[in-house]
């Protein structure tokens, strides 16, 4: 039996060299929210250089159904109250086959054994999903870093988890316009509206990204509750910045962005770019970056980025390339197997 297959381990087992040092260790809490995410942010400019959270958002993703403080998240603290560390177990999809665990140490904090014993939590608190499996299906959580950073890379590593898949944070610079957008035949474009159109929007959305690596269907209501709580309160809602190619009463394809990325409010960002099957090949992608990046423009921003699977069969990487933007950091999501059997996620 591997180390990964015996029962949770308590915090106090996971933690216990921290306590025996002087750190305090619980359960979080929304009254630790401004410290934590003061910590978080300076974690993040250690790492690529940029703050990207904000109080709103983080309380907001806290918020988000089915993720519970008392048992998905563990800090720690100095003897005086300060946030050093802060891990987070997400298993809220349904079936959770995939934990995602998510952790932050204060870089003044950094080699002191925090990290691991918030990792070791982790590992420990994502078994807890083999409960809700099917007894044939793999259970394996993941982490995710950006790929350069070796602190949490080693960590990741020392720790037997193993990268399965890269990704690539691109960007493009404007000096002049961009082109205007060339519509395939049939297909105008305009802006989502809401509410109305929240439930065909998200299922246009899912059908599109089915065949993307690490889909899960997911029960209807279930998934778009969780839809709609990301795009319309943890990311700052704008409609005119959601573009819809509509073929007649049908979406083909959109384009969501956001007012602005998380790590640079100079900076667009491209959420979600995406074509349903029958009419892709046709241009539509290029058409809708173009839209997306001159609406930036008109309001006066010269920089838009985007997130992409680097390994993306669809050709999205060549699509980003063709329509001039470069890679701008690479992130890497690593993987531990806890559990071998059915993977019942999307492997291409």
């Amino acid at each position: 039996m591997s180390a990964y297959e015996k029962d949770p381990v308590s915090s106090d087992e996971a933690f216990s060299e921290l306590i025996a040092s002087g750190f305090q260790v619980r359960p979080a809490s929304f009254e630790d929210l401004p410290a934590a995410v003061e910590m978080f942010n300076a974690a993040e400019r250690e790492m690529h250089g940029n703050a990207r959270y904000t109080l709103e958002r983080y309380e907001q993703e806290w918020r988000l159904s089915g993720f519970n403080l008392d048992t998905d998240t563990m800090i720690v603290l100095t003897d005086e109250g300060a946030v050093v560390g802060l891990v987070e177990v997400w298993d809220i999809l349904n079936p959770p086959v995939h934990p995602w665990m998510w952790a932050r140490v204060d870089p003044a904090f950094q080699n002191q054994g925090i990290g691991t014993a918030m990792m070791n939590w982790a590992f420990s608190r994502a078994r807890v999903a083999k409960a809700r499996l099917e007894p044939d299906f793999r259970l394996a959580p993941r982490a995710g870093t950006i790929a350069n950073h070796q602190p949490s890379t080693s960590l990741l590593e020392d720790l037997g988890m193993e990268p399965i898949r890269y990704g690539w944070a691109m960007l493009i610079e404007m000096q002049s316009p961009p082109p205007k957008p060339a519509w395939p035949e049939n297909i105008h474009v305009r802006n989502y509206q809401h509410p109305q159109e929240a439930r065909a929007v998200y299922q246009a959305q899912d059908e599109a990204f089915q065949d993307h690596w690490g889909y899960i269907p997911l029960d209807f209501d279930e998934g778009f509750g969780l839809w709609q709580h990301r795009f319309h309160k943890i990311h700052a809602f704008d409609p005119g910045l959601w573009f819809l190619a509509m073929d007649g009463d049908d979406i083909a394809g959109m384009s969501i962005c956001y007012p602005h990325a998380d790590e640079d409010p100079e900076m667009g960002w491209v959420e979600v770019l995406c074509v349903r099957k029958p009419w892709r090949k046709k241009g539509l992608g290029l058409a809708l970056l173009h839209h997306s990046f001159g609406a930036y423009f008109e309001r006066g921003m010269r920089r838009v980025g985007l997130d992409v699977d680097s390994q993306n069969l669809s050709g999205a990487t060549r699509l980003y390339h063709k329509a001039g933007m470069h890679k701008h950091r690479e992130q890497v999501t690593y993987e531990i197997e806890m559990r071998s059997g059915k993977e019942i996620t999307n492997t291409g």
